[in-house]
């Protein structure tokens, strides 16, 4: 019965993305109105939250930020992306060069990972599959894996300074470690979603040697069974849009909302001190 869902003749030698494969039509649309809701709910809670920052707005020390929206702000984070602050993370840098790398190599690849998934979604959505293949899908596929990689082995850094390794400054917590826990279990089922793919395919897969560990590892726990793995399949990719999800709605809600807001409350603090140090000038 799973068999049928797994031919694609417009992919017959592996380079290209297949999304949705070995999944029944169900799943496709289940996952559309899922992720409609959950980005309605990510997007309102995220403006509200910015809201929240902006309350102070016309306070006498900040003039420069009277009559800004959450619109505005979020316009100029994103055209802040790449300050040399952000990119390389230099507030942390006095204090660590180790933690400074893992937070940098944390932020590009999560970045890489993010614009990865949204250009698989653009090319299979708009473009029917048409621009992620052959040797642009090798190289596109090497990438993302050895970002993914990358992400799990920094956010495990974190997690084991918080709760192993911890300076006596750090007080441990589970609120300050569920995004980064989150995180993770993203990742990691991420790969055993690509491990099982890769394992029920057979496709050579040397571009995407993390996932080809994970298939191997996966294809001897159901003893090289296809059936069993095409099962174990569906199963797993409810698991890592579960996590997705999680993942994404509790963004707006935790501290580590300047994650992706950096830029927000650099700008709003810079323009701050701006202005304080015009006063105690004038002064």
């Amino acid at each position: 019965m799973l068999e049928s869902l797994w031919e694609n003749p417009d992919c017959a030698d592996g380079l290209c993305r297949e999304v949705f494969i070995g999944l029944p039509r169900f799943m496709h649309t289940g996952f559309y109105i899922s992720a409609g809701i959950m980005i309605a709910i990510f997007v309102m809670a995220s403006y509200m939250r910015i809201e929240v920052w902006l309350s102070g707005e016309d306070e006498e020390d900040a003039p420069e930020l009277k009559g800004v929206t959450p619109v505005g702000i979020i316009f100029q984070s994103i055209t802040k992306l790449l300050s040399k602050e952000c990119f390389f993370a230099y507030r942390v840098k006095t204090q660590s060069r180790i933690r400074q790398w893992a937070l940098m190599i944390t932020m590009w690849s999560f970045y890489l990972l993010l614009l990865g998934t949204a250009a698989v979604a653009v090319d299979y959505d708009f473009f029917y599959g048409s621009i992620l293949t052959g040797s642009v899908w090798q190289v596109f596929s090497l990438t993302l894996d050895i970002s993914g990689l990358l992400l799990m082995v920094a956010v495990a850094f974190f997690l084991l300074r918080r709760f192993v390794f911890t300076p006596e400054r750090i007080v441990g917590n589970f609120e300050d470690a569920a995004i980064m826990i989150l995180l993770l279990l993203v990742c990691v089922s991420a790969f055993v979603l690509e491990g099982s793919r890769l394992a029920i395919q057979g496709f050579p897969n040397h571009w995407s040697p993390v996932g080809n560990f994970f298939g191997i590892a996966v294809n001897f726990i159901f003893g090289g069974n296809k059936t069993l793995l095409q099962w174990f399949y569906l199963p797993a990719w409810g698991v890592h849009i579960l996590f997705s999800f999680a993942f994404i709605l509790y963004i707006p809600f935790s501290k580590q909302f300047h994650m992706f807001a950096t830029q927000i409350t650099t700008a709003n603090v810079a323009v701050r001190d701006k202005h304080r140090a015009g006063l105690m000038y004038q002064d």
